[in-house]
Parts: structure tokens; sequence; C-alpha cells
């Protein structure tokens, strides 16, 4: 995977604390906890209370099984401080927001949802659905100054099928994480690791995605536009669409059309008992889950019922 790169290597490490919070963090810091047992000098975890995502109290209940100490942050001063007092020389990061102080005694190891140097900063993942990638990938890295630019430990893979959802890979690259985390963190933590630069050619680069985004362009293809909303779906907020007259539409479930269909992009095309077509750029595409207004998702006859309906 790495061709002719010469490795560098890590030095042996004495004090380890595990930076993060969310779900996929949580995971991580359990699989820490176990292949380290007495040896992790401490957990730091954002103060995301007010989050819906938080899982804090996971934390809580975790550090308090493994005996660790916890230490629930706000500012970057507090992050820094808890390091210091630690003396940790090396930190495993997974779902941490505030700047990583890499200029310090302490070196950072965290997990990015590609196949670095291809996608790298925000939500790679949604990128590469949107993208139409055939399979997703996974690294595990040292952090240096540059965002998602330091050396690698290792890289993993995994197909994703055409109809699989954001869903779908973020459980399939938890489990590439995990898989990884097992294999290369004792010799990380044992100062054995081989690390490697990455290749500089096939970079990009993802850009930050908010909520709004997700505004669906029935201009597009149908594969574009169902891997659009494939990409959004749960547990992210959803593509969206609006009525032409009416509300905001949610596209939480879609299909691709397998008959051809000539018709105004957004405009119904047909509607079944169990699915609406909608027409696109090129193709057409099935709408099957919706939700209008923040209303209750139902099956998408419920709500448009006309073949004189638009989305726009």
């Amino acid at each position: 995977m790495h061709g002719d790169l010469a490795p560098e290597h890590c030095r042996v490490i004495d004090a380890v604390v595990f930076m993060g919070s969310k779900a996929a963090g949580l995971l991580l810091c359990e699989t820490v906890c176990q292949l380290f047992p007495g040896n992790l000098a401490a957990i730091i975890c954002p103060d995301d209370s007010q989050d819906a995502r938080s899982v804090l109290p996971g934390f809580r209940s975790l550090a308090e099984r493994h005996g660790v100490p916890l230490k629930v942050v706000a500012t970057r001063a507090d992050t820094l401080r808890w390091l210091d007092y630690y003396q940790a020389r090396l930190a495993f990061v997974h779902g941490w927001y505030q700047i990583i102080p890499v200029d310090g005694p302490c070196d950072f190891y965290g997990f990015h949802y590609s196949s670095l140097p291809q996608y790298r900063g925000n939500a790679p993942l949604v990128w590469q659905i949107i993208n139409g990638e055939p399979a997703i990938g996974v690294s595990f890295f040292r952090f240096s100054e540059r965002m998602d630019e330091g050396l690698l430990v290792g890289q993993a893979s995994v197909a994703l099928d055409s109809d699989e959802t954001i869903g779908d890979a973020l459980e399939k690259a938890n489990a590439l994480m995990l898989e990884l985390a097992a294999r290369y963190m004792p010799e990380v933590v044992g100062g054995v690791v081989k690390l490697y630069p990455q290749p500089n050619e096939d970079a990009s680069y993802c850009g930050l995605r908010r909520p709004e985004d997700g505004l669906i362009d029935w201009r597009a293809s149908a594969e574009r536009v169902h891997d659009f909303i494939r990409a959004q779906t749960h547990p992210y907020p959803g593509a969206y669409t609006q009525v032409e007259g009416g509300g905001v539409l949610r596209v939480w479930r879609c299909a691709l059309e397998p008959r051809r269909f000539y018709g105004v992009p957004g405009s119904v095309v047909e509607v079944s008992a169990e699915w609406v077509v909608v027409a696109c750029g090129e193709g057409a595409v099935r709408l099957l889950i919706i939700a209008l207004d923040g209303a209750a998702e139902v099956s998408a006859p419920q709500v448009l019922r006309s073949l004189k309906t638009r989305l726009i």
C-alpha cells in the first residue's frame, strides 16, 4: 500500500490519554481501555452536553468501570492544562472539535474516514457518497499542523453499494476504525509502529457542510440526486426540497427509477401505492419515505398525490 516510501518510527510512550466525544469516540475509547487496561492516564471530553449527539453519560460510565479519571473541558486552555497535568506524551483522538496543540510534547493519533490523501477535511463520508464512490476508506494517522496531512499508520477500505446510506457508511467506517485500532495501537504505544508519509498525488479536500446545503437540485442526473439524498439521510439532517406553493419536504429514502421517464426536472410523473416518481435532469427517482414541514415520516404517496405537483 505504501510502495517504496521510507517509514519513520515513533517513540516509546509512557503517559497515554484519550480525547474525544460522540458515539464513535465512545466506541474507540472502549477499545483503548480494553487494549491498555490500567495504563490509560485519563479520558478528556469536550463539554458537549447541549449537543443532541452527546454521549457524556456513556463516557462517565466507561471511565468509572475502568477506573480512569474523566475530565470534561470547555476551552483549549482546559485541555492543555490537563494534558500537562497528566504529562501526556500520546493521545488517541476521535470526535474532537477544538484545535489540537500538535507543537507540544504530546503526539496525537486519530482516524479520518477516507483513504488519505483523498477527501481531507470536513464530512468526508458524505462527500464520498455524494460523489458516488463505490468504496469508502478509513485512515489511522499521526496529526500534524496541516489538516489531515500527517504521517500514516494504516488504512483500510470497504465497498459501499449504490443503495447504501450514510448510516450504513458510518457503521462500516466505525468497524474499520476499530480493526485498525486493535491492529496498530499496541505498536504505537510500544514505539515500534512504522509511519509513512502520505503520497502527494491524488489529494483532494472537502468543504464544511451545513444543514441548508442539503437542497436537492432536480436538474442533476437521477444518479446524482439519488447519491445526494442517501448521503444526508439519518443520522444527518436530510436532503430537502420545496413543494411549489407549499412547504419544505425532506426526503429520507429514495431509489433509482429503472424505467425511462421524461419530465420537467422536479415534476411528479407517477404516483403509485408505494412510491412517487420525480423527474430529474436525466432519468428519474422514486421517493419512498418523506416528511413535510417537520411532520412524521410517511410514505411519499401519502403526501404527494397529484401529477401537477412540482418540487423546486
